[in-house]
Order: C-alpha cells, then sequence, then structure tokens
C-alpha cells in the first residue's frame, strides 16, 4: 500500500486532521512504528519462525525483492496488515477513552 495514502486514511481515521503539522507528523511516525511492529508480530504467527526469518533477510534485498517475498510467503499481507492497523485503532482508542 502507498505509504502517503496511508497516512492520509490514518489522518482521517484517528481524526488528526486539525493537530498542528509538525505534531501530526510526529504521531503519524509513531502510529506507523506500533503498526508496524503489529503487523510483523502477527505475520510471524501466520508464516511461522522459518519462513519468517527468510521474509528478514529478503529486507536487506531491496524492497522488490521484499515485496515479492512478502507475496509469496504470506499471501494475504494486506488484510494482515488492515487488521494490525485495526487493532493498534482499537486499543488506541481504549486507551484513550480510559485517559
Amino acid at each position: 500500500m502507498d505509504q502517503e495514502i496511508l497516512y492520509k486514511q490514518i489522518i482521517e481515521e484517528w481524526e488528526l486532521e486539525n493537530v498542528p503539522e509538525d505534531d501530526r507528523t510526529e504521531i503519524l511516525e509513531e502510529i506507523a512504528k506500533t503498526i508496524h511492529t503489529q503487523f510483523l508480530l502477527d505475520a510471524y504467527n501466520v508464516c511461522g519462525e522459518e519462513n519468517f526469518k527468510a521474509l528478514e533477510a529478503s529486507v536487506n534485498m531491496g524492497n522488490e525483492f521484499y515485496e515479492t517475498t512478502l507475496k509469496h510467503t504470506i499471501p494475504n499481507y494486506e488484510e494482515i496488515f488492515q487488521r494490525a492497523k485495526e487493532k493498534v485503532y482499537i486499543s488506541f482508542k481504549k486507551q484513550a477513552h480510559l485517559s
């Protein structure tokens, strides 16, 4: 998924439109890191240790090779990513309501 499109979606979903741009950029970076971490955890659970190690190794070989390996190893990786994004969003909303 295109990173710029993803950021626009997160800004809308998380209602960050009125946050000053510098703060919004910082928030988006933290959200992206958290979603990425959740995605990696979920991907590991789906593909197992051996395939995950191959996926990790492919990162060092460039984006195209990584994407090809990702598509081969986890054909439904986009669904897993969307679920990871949703998990992070739900967790954030729960925490915001507890504050």
